[in-house]
């Protein structure tokens, strides 16, 4: 009896890489739904930060639209290291409240690509945040779309989950921005 006890104890070679082998592919697991989960954080925050930058850069002065056009192209290089040329989008919106009967009405839109569609800001009764504006009054409102592909797609985010909006509103700091003039 005492000889069999020893061979069990000589004979635990190999366990180790029995535990690794049973462990690795959940490690693996793990490791790929994490990066792909911080990856899409990141992707979301990239794109909030690109809304708020654009935002920042167009309320700053009264814009020509060739002038407008430039700053959105630069959406390209807020949002890097994404690929926004192909998967992402940025429409601007100039809201402004001339006649204290009427609802706010929308003065102007621009997009990046030239002609993307698809503004959520639409009902000029419910603007963003629940915004009232006064007579006089006028808001550019910054939208990003994008649609961010994962390194594994269906293992972590469905496909209903790529679809990435951001939201700026900011108040024009010089002018009105009523008109977008083309020179």
């Amino acid at each position: 009896m005492l000889i069999w006890k020893q061979k069990i104890k000589k004979e635990d070679r190999g366990t180790v890489a029995i535990e690794l082998a049973i462990i690795l592919p959940v490690l693996l697991l793990l490791f790929v739904g994490m990066f792909d989960i911080s990856n899409f954080i990141f992707c979301r925050n990239k794109m909030n930060r690109t809304a708020q930058e654009l935002s920042n850069v167009i309320t700053r002065d009264n814009l020509t639209k060739p002038q407008l056009d430039s700053i959105l192209q630069g959406a390209n290089l807020l949002a890097e290291p994404f690929n926004f040329q192909t998967s992402g989008k940025v429409i601007v919106t100039s809201i402004s409240k001339q006649d204290p009967s009427k609802p706010p009405a929308i003065m102007w839109q621009d997009s990046y690509p030239s002609g993307a569609t698809g503004s959520k800001v639409t009902n000029m009764n419910a603007l963003p945040g629940n915004l009232l504006l006064g007579t006089g009054e006028t808001i550019i409102v910054t939208e990003v779309f994008y649609t961010y592909q994962p390194t594994f797609p269906g293992y972590v985010l469905q496909s209903d989950q790529t679809a990435l909006y951001a939201l700026a509103v900011k108040v024009p700091r010089k002018g009105s921005m009523i008109t977008l003039p083309n020179s």
